[in-house]
C-alpha cells in the first residue's frame, strides 16, 4: 500500500505534468472506484476545470482545481495513479479512470483490487479522513514535545499508533517496522512507557526514514509505480521489513516476524528494546 514516500513521490512526478493543464475528458471504465457521487456527477463536476495545484495529505493525493473543489485520490492496496504523455498509447488493462488533458496527455488511474477511491468534493472538511487525520511527520507540528503530550494515554503498542492516521499522517507498516528499528524500540512496547531520550530517537528516525525513502522514489515491494510509470527503489535499503529469518544487519541476531493489529510486524530482539 502506498504511504506518505510513495503518494509524495506521486505528487512530485505529477506536478511536472499536469499542473495549469484543464481536464478536457474524462473516461470511467469502471464506477466502482468513484465515491461519493454518480458518475454522471463527477464528470460534470471536473470536466473543464484547471487543475492549479497538486497536494498530499496524508496517504491521499489532492489536486485543486480552478473554479471549485479538489479531486482525490486515494490509492489504498493496489491504486496507482501515472501521468501518461502520449495520450493515443493504450492505457494499462487496470485503468480505471482515465483523465485526457489539454497538453495532449493523459493521467490515469489504474486499480488491479478495487480498494482504491477517485472523487470529487467542494471542501476537503467534508470528508471524514481530512478532518480527523493526524499531523504530517515532516513539518513542524510533529516534533519531540508534541509527541510526549501525544503519548500521556497511549496505552497500546507503539507500532500501531504510528500506523494510526489519526495520530500521525501517512505511515504504514513498511515505514513503522523500519522507523522502530532504527530508534531501537520493541514494536510491542506501550507507547506511554517510552523516555524522552526514545522519544528523540523515535522523531529522528521517522524524519530520516521518510526523507530517505523520498529521495529513493518510495518503495515497490509489490504493485507501487511512480508518477512516471516506474518502480521505487528504497526497497534496496530495508534492514527489517519483509525479512523474517534474515541476519540483522547491526547485531547479527535474526530478523523475527509476529503479527500485530493482523500486519506481520519485523523486528530485531537484538536491537529492540
Amino acid at each position: 500500500m502506498p504511504e506518505l514516500p510513495e503518494v509524495e513521490t506521486i505528487r512530485r512526478d505529477l506536478s511536472k505534468f499536469i499542473l495549469n493543464q484543464t481536464i478536457e475528458d474524462i473516461a470511467v471504465h469502471d464506477k466502482r472506484v468513484i465515491r461519493r457521487s454518480s458518475v454522471p456527477l463527477f464528470i460534470k463536476r471536473s470536466k473543464g476545470q484547471k487543475i492549479i495545484d497538486v497536494q498530499r495529505r496524508g496517504k491521499a493525493i489532492v489536486m485543486v482545481l480552478d473554479r471549485q473543489g479538489f479531486l482525490v485520490v486515494q490509492p489504498m492496496m493496489t491504486g496507482q495513479l501515472i501521468y501518461q504523455k502520449n495520450g493515443t498509447l493504450e492505457a494499462p488493462k487496470a485503468a480505471k479512470v482515465i483523465f485526457t488533458l489539454s497538453n495532449g496527455g493523459r493521467l490515469i488511474y489504474n486499480d488491479q483490487r478495487l480498494f482504491g477511491r477517485v472523487y470529487f468534493t467542494a471542501d476537503l472538511r467534508e470528508i471524514d479522513y481530512f478532518r480527523t487525520i493526524g499531523p504530517e511527520p515532516l513539518e513542524k507540528g510533529f516534533n519531540v514535545p508534541w509527541l510526549q503530550k501525544a503519548i500521556i494515554k497511549k496505552r497500546g503498542p507503539i507500532k500501531p499508533l504510528l500506523m494510526d492516521q489519526h495520530f500521525v499522517a501517512g505511515i504504514g507498516n513498511i515505514y513503522a517496522s523500519e522507523i522502530l528499528f532504527r530508534s531501537r524500540i520493541h514494536p510491542q512496547r506501550s507507547a506511554y512507557t517510552l523516555r524522552k531520550e526514545e522519544l528523540q530517537a523515535l522523531h529522528k528516525a521517522t524524519r530520516m526514514i521518510l526523507k530517505e525513502a523520498i529521495s529513493s522514489r518510495g518503495t515497490s515491494m509489490r504493485n507501487y509505480l511512480d508518477g512516471q510509470g516506474e518502480k521505487g527503489q528504497f526497497k534496496n535499503r530495508i534492514l527489517v521489513y519483509a525479512r523474517e529469518n534474515e541476519i540483522c544487519v547491526d547485531c547479527k541476531g535474526v530478523i523475527k516476524r509476529f503479527v500485530q493489529a493482523g500486519r506481520s510486524t519485523f523486528y530485531c530482539e537484538g536491537c529492540q528494546k
